[in-house]
């Protein structure tokens, strides 16, 4: 809720200055706790613990005086309609706009806010940190009676650069300039950066966190206390299943890359786009010197890679949109565990391939669409380990769930349910989070062909109400033995559709010149979907993952 205040000032009866503002009311803390595995990270807001669902924010233009207030309305409200609740400001950018953070007040959306400092080393001579005390000034009055600020943070990965990049080698540092380096870095981060926060914040509960990640990720203790910057996954060339694993504290900053919609790289050319990925002005849109290579090596573990270009774009949209969900999964499983997972990055600032949900046009990439449903308020997730399939049930809101339940049901491509367990759970309540009996799988799916049959999950409270919904495979999306689907699509309003199959139709991709409000979806044998079209369109056309195999 935000409340309008009038400010005014006045000497002998005569009004000097009139203030307007538009403040909400609400308590924030950082709470940080010993325990048996390390310490706390969580957020707890108006009293109650929050599980933190969100992204990381880069500038939206490469020149700045270009983003409307209308951009950053509809990105914010892009977050909002994928139920996200924070959003961090990377510190290799800008101070945004005022109209970025009344756009997170009026949707309801956290803000992690970084200083602008990234990724380097700072000097600490007398006029440097006059300079810096200025700044915080400066943003600080700007900024801090907007609702939507929860943490005020130093820095961005400084601290893990001068620990772990080895600059100091690459630069022949001597041992007098690497201490030197660390001296300033101190100062200006644990002195000068809180105390001017001190003198100039008018709350004593603003928080502060002198750098992301607290820990670089290549430590163990950076999954056991702090904030996390997990790049195993890409820069490491793990694969995705090593979320599973690494789940930190909290998790402010992870990626994959993907390609931008096709509509954003035909703005990459003046004129007479060639939709090559040996076209060099395409390539000149990767400004990652191993990009397409590491892209690549990913997908041919989980895809195959297609010629086309029409399709490697849509597949390179379903690869990072399927690393960022295993992700996500692995770290929501693991509430309270782990409270909050943000990841890299909602925005671009010009057409091109990068680890963006939103391309520069504000086009929704596979990611985004992924993120909606997996930062549902409510879900059912599943976990394969030693041959057996663990489920938890996941809830971020207040409200508890009595006597709930999952229907479970193995289902083969054409729709025939194979195996049906509609009582597998009964007499667990759902608070924020409840795991579930686990459950063999070659009992599960006995002797059927893992590579064509699928769950169905449906979670249900005790009047039988759909709490959430889910399916597993079994096989990575290259070794499905999927069939070629009918799909129909039929027209009910000029902004409404209505898409059907026979068989399964998996990543069901809708093209056309509109934002359909679902996209990159299964569709279940013998179903049909709604989808809300932005505006008319005459035709809408549909590829799913078959046709990338045949």
């Amino acid at each position: 809720n935000l409340y309008d205040f009038e400010i005014e000032l006045a000497k002998n009866q005569e009004y000097i200055q009139t203030k307007n503002l538009k403040i909400g009311l609400r308590t924030i803390e950082l709470i940080q706790n010993k325990d048996e595995k390390g310490k706390s990270f969580y957020f707890k807001v108006n009293g109650h613990p929050m599980y933190a669902k969100g992204t990381n924010w880069i500038p939206s233009d490469s020149f700045t005086p270009r983003i409307t207030k209308e951009k950053y309305q509809k990105l914010i409200k892009d977050c909002k309609d994928t139920n996200m609740n924070m959003i961090r400001v990377w510190g290799g950018g800008i101070y945004e706009d005022d109209e970025f953070y009344k756009a997170c007040d009026e949707n309801g959306i956290l803000v992690w806010q970084d200083f602008m400092f990234a990724g380097s080393f700072y000097p600490s001579d007398e006029d440097f940190l006059n300079n810096v005390k200025e700044e915080v000034k400066d943003q600080v009055n700007r900024l801090q009676n907007h609702p939507s600020i929860a943490l005020w943070c130093g820095n961005n990965e400084i601290d893990e650069a001068i620990v772990n990049w080895g600059y100091q080698k690459q630069f022949k540092y001597s041992k007098e300039d690497s201490l030197q380096v660390w001296k300033d870095y101190k100062k200006v981060f644990h002195e000068v950066i809180p105390n001017a926060l001190k003198e100039n914040l008018t709350s004593e509960k603003n928080i502060y966190w002198p750098t992301s990640p607290s820990i670089g990720w290549g430590h163990k203790e950076s999954l056991t206390e702090g904030d996390s910057h997990y790049w195993g996954v890409w820069w490491g060339e793990f694969p995705f299943e090593i979320y599973n694993e690494k789940v930190p504290r909290f998790a402010s900053e992870y990626g994959f890359q993907g390609m931008p919609s096709l509509e954003a790289v035909k703005s990459m050319f003046s004129a007479n786009p060639e939709l090559n990925l040996e076209n060099s002005t395409i390539k000149a849109h990767e400004k990652n010197a191993r990009g397409f290579h590491i892209i690549n090596e990913y997908m041919k573990r989980d895809y195959l890679v297609p010629n086309d270009f029409i399709k490697y774009n849509y597949v390179s949209q379903l690869l990072q949109a399927r690393g960022m969900q295993i992700a996500i999964e692995a770290h929501r499983r693991a509430k309270p565990y782990n409270m909050g997972t943000l990841y890299w990055q909602l925005n671009d600032c010009w057409p091109v391939i990068s680890w963006s949900s939103i391309d520069y046009l504000g086009n929704w990439k596979a990611l985004h669409y992924q993120v909606k449903r997996s930062f549902e308020q409510q879900v059912i997730l599943t976990e394969e380990m030693n041959g057996f399939l663990n489920f938890y049930a996941v809830n971020d809101e207040l409200k508890k769930f009595e006597d709930i339940k999952v229907e479970i049901q193995v289902v083969d491509f054409n729709g025939k349910i194979l195996n049906d367990l509609t009582t597998v759970q009964n007499g667990k309540t759902l608070d924020e989070i409840a795991k579930i009996d686990h459950i063999e799988i070659k009992n599960l799916i006995k002797y059927y062909n893992k590579n064509e049959v699928f769950l169905k999950l449906v979670l249900k409270d005790k009047n039988k109400n759909i709490i959430a919904e889910n399916t597993h495979f079994f096989s990575k999306p290259k070794d499905l033995k999927l069939t070629k689907p009918n799909i129909k699509i039929k027209k009910i309003s000029p902004t409404e559709i209505e898409i059907s199959t026979d068989v399964m139709a998996k990543d069901v991709y809708l093209m056309g010149e509109t934002h359909f409000d679902d996209n990159f979806f299964d569709l279940l044998p013998t179903t049909s979907k709604k989808i809300k079209l932005s505006k008319p369109l005459k035709n809408v056309d549909a590829i799913t993952l078959w046709d990338t195999m045949n």
